[in-house]
């Protein structure tokens, strides 16, 4: 039996700890954790447990899974124990701070996540066609994104100016914008009368408030751009609906929801397909059933409760066109 690399983990919260679920099958996983309850459940649950960050200097990459308000201490700490030897990687959701912070480093950030944190909600699946940033280039950004790729990500390149410009406009400001939605909307003398479009559209308002302070404040900037190119947006609405102008305001609209639906195929890098469901028991599974039968890959799954044209539907993506044919056959479905 061939000898397997070891990666190790440090840092076993969610995302720590999704890592290590990800990756054990193909790797020997070390990971480290300063909670002792937190190694105890790991030892018990997801991956091989270390007695101390040194242990870990015959490790391939090291991933460093701290918050980010520790990041740039850590992973000093961590260089200066491990000598240079191993390769160190992070998953901050903030790049430049980092840039040149120690030797053999390759910044790295996973577009992907949930609100609860914790090792408890680490997921082995969490990271499967998402989107994995790695900012940095040469021989060991390829060996980080060789890793990475084991864990049913896409790593994408890029520099950690552009990432931390990305993620300002695609996480960052969303995540103020839903705190300032949630704050407006409750402060109201009205019924919480929130139906999906409030609930869905303000969910990662439910995220630690410690966490996305010290994101804001890292990067600053970009946020604060960010901040003003939406309110610059909101008062162009906000004049249509002053002078009357619905032939400018439906123009407007229209062009953004465009906008939204051709997201679709590039955040997801997909292939969609709409299936409408009838109203009955099995239904779901009828679909679902029918595909993994046909061993035919679901890259991503929605439930559409309405939509143009369909009381309900199911929103499936495929990772090719040929996958979306054969399911498009396999379930009886004209080709469009």
């Amino acid at each position: 039996m061939a000898h397997k690399q070891t990666i190790g983990i440090i840092g076993l919260g969610m995302i720590g700890g999704s890592l290590a679920l990800a990756l054990k099958d193909r790797y020997a996983v070390v990971g480290y954790d300063i909670d002792d309850g937190v190694r105890e459940y790991a030892r018990a649950n997801v991956c091989g447990v270390a007695d101390s960050v040194a242990d870990m200097r015959d490790c391939l990459v090291v991933f460093v899974c701290v918050p980010v308000a520790a990041m740039r201490e850590t992973l000093v700490s961590v260089r200066a124990a491990l000598g240079e030897g191993v390769i160190i990687t992070d998953v901050a959701s903030v790049k430049t701070p980092f840039v040149g912070v120690c030797t053999r480093y390759v910044g790295g950030h996973p577009m992907a996540g949930r609100e609860r944190g914790g090792i408890e909600q680490a997921k082995a699946h969490l990271f499967e066609n998402a989107y994995y940033c790695i900012t940095d280039s040469g021989e060991d950004a390829d060996i980080v994104r060789a890793v990475v790729e084991k864990t049913g990500a896409i790593p994408i390149f890029m520099t950690a100016s552009e990432h931390d410009r990305a993620v300002s406009a695609f996480s960052h400001v969303p995540h103020a914008v839903a705190y300032a939605s949630v704050t407006a909307a409750l402060g109201e003398s009205v019924q919480p009368i929130a139906g999906s479009g409030f609930m869905d559209s303000t969910r990662i308002a439910q995220s630690d408030e410690r966490f996305w302070t010290e994101v804001f404040k890292l990067n600053r900037d970009n946020v604060r751009r960010g901040i003003k190119a939406v309110t610059a947006e909101l008062d162009k609405i906000d004049g249509m609906l002053e002078g009357g102008d619905n032939a400018a305001l439906i123009e407007y609209l229209a062009a953004a929801r465009q906008k939204r639906i051709a997201l679709n195929r590039v955040d997801l890098g997909g292939e969609e397909l709409y299936v409408d469901l009838v109203d009955r028991i099995g239904e779901f599974e009828r679909v679902t059933g029918a595909l993994a039968h046909a061993g035919i890959n679901v890259t991503n799954i929605a439930l559409v409760p309405a939509r143009t044209g369909a009381n309900g539907a199911l929103r499936l993506e495929f990772g090719s066109v040929a996958d979306k044919l054969r399911a498009m056959r396999v379930l009886g479905l004209k080709e469009e």
